[in-house]
């Protein structure tokens, strides 16, 4: 990679993703729609104290961006004195989609009730006497994977992670693409079936609702409670209010369930499709596969993705592109505020 920094050519949102030198040590937050992790992170990406929490989503924008401050609050603390006086900023990875010139969450489906054009970066810097940088989860992860991950050494790359929720970004030779207001590569809200579950943005037929965590869990709740699977309706009635999650739908799988295993056999073959899709379009180099689910699948998903796009991509990309899994796990969008904030302390930012 070229040195850079943010490009913004006729206004598009467009960066440059390889980096000028990192600083010593950084806060890093990431916030999910389940957790919030936040940690300190030195230059080479290493993870130097970190702590999580509950998202308290339900409980609206105040609550969750004063529990972002008090985890980063902590970590700083922890880290002691001398790390704590050299900290230069906060890297902020959350769920698209936000605005990373005003430092908004634009409108994330899957954080609960009230959150649109919420303010983020703002009060959270103003708490810690930092800087601080907010960006979409996935692009952040996506620079973590090309500085210290999976994608070093690319120019073109998708990153894809299949977590709680589903997402994407896209690097088009050697930028980081965001469109021409930043919000664009929200690839979990691509189309796999036209009659298919309400997506949380309220679309219908996501890739996001037939693979993800929360589409998961959903179809198997639904499951249990249609009384088609005694197995997820045990499970269910050990969970209570909230439901089934996921893994409980995994688990039963593994149990043998067969109602459990087409949900998920389900959820495969939309993967399959969907990459086969992103192959065809883009031609990448590489797609790099992250997030939870991804994860605790393994193989399982990646394999007949393989196959998938061996047998049905066109022919040249087919014979090109790598599908490989993520190299940062549950770290990714915490190591990521290192390149993230090098890429804002060079002073290039989208007009």
């Amino acid at each position: 990679m070229t040195c850079g920094g943010f490009l913004a050519a006729r206004g598009r949102y467009s960066r440059r993703v390889s980096l000028p030198p990192a600083a010593d040590h950084v806060l890093a937050l990431d916030l999910g729609a389940s957790r919030i992790r936040a940690a300190v992170v030195a230059a080479d990406g290493g993870v130097v104290t970190r702590r999580e929490g509950r998202t308290p989503g339900a409980d609206g924008p105040t609550a969750v961006v004063t529990t972002c401050i008090e985890l980063l609050t902590a970590v700083r603390d922890e880290a002691g004195p001398a790390i704590a006086a050299g900290l230069t900023g906060i890297g902020l990875a959350a769920p698209g989609p936000v605005d990373p010139r005003s430092g908004t969450l634009v409108e994330p489906p899957n954080l609960g009730p009230g959150f649109r054009d919420v303010p983020f970066a703002k009060p959270i810097g103003l708490a810690l006497g930092l800087p601080a940088a907010l960006e979409r989860d996935t692009h952040v992860a996506a620079l973590a994977e090309l500085t210290f991950g999976a994608a070093r050494g690319c120019r073109d790359f998708l990153y894809v992670t299949v977590s709680t929720g589903f997402g994407g970004a896209i690097v088009i030779g050697g930028r980081l693409y965001g469109g021409p207001d930043g919000v664009a590569g929200e690839l979990g809200h691509l189309v796999v079936d036209l009659d298919g579950p309400r997506c949380g943005c309220g679309g219908r037929g996501h890739i996001e609702t037939v693979c993800s965590g929360s589409g998961i869990a959903r179809l198997g709740t639904e499951a249990a409670l249609a009384g088609r699977s005694p197995a997820l309706a045990a499970r269910l009635a050990t969970r209570g209010p909230g439901g089934l999650e996921g893994t409980d739908v995994a688990a039963a799988e593994e149990a043998g369930d067969p109602v459990a295993g087409a949900i998920l056999d389900r959820a495969r073959a939309a993967f399959a499709a969907f990459i086969v899709g992103l192959v065809d379009v883009f031609a990448p180099e590489r797609i790099v596969v992250g997030g939870s689910f991804a994860a605790g699948q393994g193989e399982r998903l990646l394999g007949p993705t393989r196959d998938a796009v061996n047998e049905t991509a066109f022919r040249i990309p087919r014979e090109r592109v790598a599908i490989v899994p993520a190299a940062l796990g549950d770290d990714v969008g915490l190591v990521g505020a290192v390149p993230l904030l090098a890429l804002r302390r060079s002073g290039a930012r989208a007009d």
